[in-house]
């Protein structure tokens, strides 16, 4: 069995945006050390932008490209990732104020991943 195209191309680009992330913000963590502290640390770190605005286009394009049932799973497991990456997040914000140590919110966005993950999983068992 092929990969149809419209899928192909989503993660192809999927998987370029997500490389091309993790390097810029290897470039980043790299130059963090190296700049002069102040407005310059901070454009610094936001070299890896650009890639994720990548993912996020890929992600709009595979939904607006996919047909009406992939697309109801995509926008499902979303809607788990989101509900299960808001749970953690706020969860975990609040045994801090109990004294869990603080986590740097660089991690937020793996824990919606994650999420996301778990939620297709869940939605591919239903249809």
């Amino acid at each position: 069995m092929t990969t149809p195209r419209p899928a192909h191309r989503y993660l192809r680009d999927l998987a370029i945006a997500i490389v091309v992330y993790c390097a810029l913000l290897a470039l980043s963590l790299f130059l963090i050390g190296r700049v002069s502290e102040g407005i310059v640390q901070w454009l610094v770190m936001m070299i890896p932008l650009p890639a994720l605005v990548a993912v996020a286009v890929a992600v709009l394009r595979q939904i607006r490209g996919s047909d009406e049932l992939e697309s109801r799973i995509t926008i499902e497991a979303m809607a788990i990732g989101f509900a299960i990456g808001s749970l953690a997040t706020f969860t975990y914000g609040l045994l801090q104020i109990a004294g869990a140590p603080n986590l740097s919110w660089t991690l937020v966005w793996p824990v919606y991943a994650a999420g996301w993950i778990i939620g297709t999983a869940v939605v591919r068992l239903r249809y």
